[in-house]
């Protein structure tokens, strides 16, 4: 799901003179709670642990795996990475936590640009009053100049937080996975488990290779037993 940009100016009335349409910064940063969209390819997930390997490393365990294809050796099964990050409870509840936390980031950025809209307008009714002196409106122009610098700031500091969230957030779950998939196997010893989804790397999987609903019911059993 896509959520709405942290731009906390669009639209906004101007400071009325000439410096307040100084340069304009556009951080257009859109923040995605995909949180887990850049696992739903899972990887191609060889249980010989070919993340953070050598490319040399990872081309022999590919060769390996191509070769055990072959020669029909290969004992090999698949996921659902769709429904393993729509029901695996612990990515639930980090979607519930990325989401609140953007809702207080976002509120807290709306009313800091209130307050500063409030400001711009009621300069500017001074201003056509005419009752603040030339000085005066000359200092007020460069504080809501600061101020509106400070919102963009502001903005591209909060997207930045929840960027690095999401990636914490995406690390964990990943780690998580990967270490109850490698005890999962001791058992059933498969040379290769795959994430599979609709449009990803493998076009075409035979269910009976399907072991999504055995790993969901494993994987949130072991997680729900550590949360009472």
């Amino acid at each position: 799901m896509t959520q709405e940009n942290l731009n906390p100016l669009q639209e906004e009335p101007t400071v009325p003179e000439k410096k307040a349409a100084g340069k304009k910064v556009n951080y257009n940063t859109v923040i995605n709670l995909v949180l887990f969209a850049g696992l739903i390819v899972l990887y191609a997930l060889y249980f010989a642990g070919i993340r953070g390997q050598s490319s040399a490393t990872q081309e022999e365990q590919i060769s390996n795996m191509a070769e055990k294809m072959e020669e029909g050796t290969a004992k090999i099964a698949f996921i659902s990475s769709e429904r393993l990050m729509e029901e695996f409870e612990l990515a639930k509840k980090m979607r519930e936590e990325f989401g609140e936390e953007q809702t207080r980031l976002e509120n807290d950025l709306s009313r800091r640009k209130r307050g500063w809209q409030s400001e711009v307008e009621k300069f500017q009714r001074d201003i056509q009053a005419g009752s603040i002196s030339m000085e005066r409106a000359q200092a007020k122009e460069q504080e809501l100049m600061q101020q509106q610098q400070e919102l963009y700031l502001l903005n591209e500091s909060f997207s930045n937080r929840l960027l690095q969230k999401e990636m914490e957030m995406n690390n964990e779950l990943l780690d998580k996975i990967t270490e109850f998939l490698t005890r999962y196997n001791e058992i059933l010893g498969y040379d290769y488990i795959l994430g599979f989804s609709r449009g990803g790397g493998i076009l075409y999987a035979r269910e009976q290779h399907d072991i999504t609903d055995d790993v969901l019911e494993k994987l949130n059993a072991e997680y729900l037993s550590t949360q009472n």
